[in-house]
């Protein structure tokens, strides 16, 4: 379990280095801060679904250390209730957010866990 804490540590720690780059980006480049702006808002959601994940993995971890520790869900329905939030933001307003830069924000921590957990697993 140790091996995953040190593996999603280091996907929380690029994953927010990927936010502020992305918030930079918007300070930076006026012209972009439409697509910017819907890429820090999936980037968010992003993060919170990958903190519910983490919670989640880690109290099914704790059960087979501990079996009076009993996980509740997998966390399916946050994750999609967050998600589903993003894009509703996304089409109740329109003119503050991108579509695209929301649906790429919103994978990646998926994508930065996959390098990072999958990776430490070997």
């Amino acid at each position: 379990m140790q091996t995953f804490t040190l593996a999603m540590r280091a996907t929380f720690r690029y994953a927010f280095f990927c936010m502020a780059i992305a918030a930079i980006l918007w300070a930076v480049l006026p012209s972009y801060r439409f697509f910017l702006q819907g890429l820090l808002l999936g980037m968010v959601c992003s993060l919170v679904n990958g903190t519910v994940l983490f919670s989640k993995t880690w109290r099914i971890g704790q059960m087979a250390v501990d079996p009076s520790v009993r996980p509740k869900g997998t966390g399916m329905l946050q994750r999609l209730i967050v998600a589903g939030f993003a894009v509703f933001l996304t089409m109740r307003f329109p003119h503050l957010f991108g579509l695209a830069g929301v649906l790429i924000g919103l994978f990646l921590f998926q994508a930065l866990s996959f390098l990072f957990v999958y990776r430490s697993f070997k």
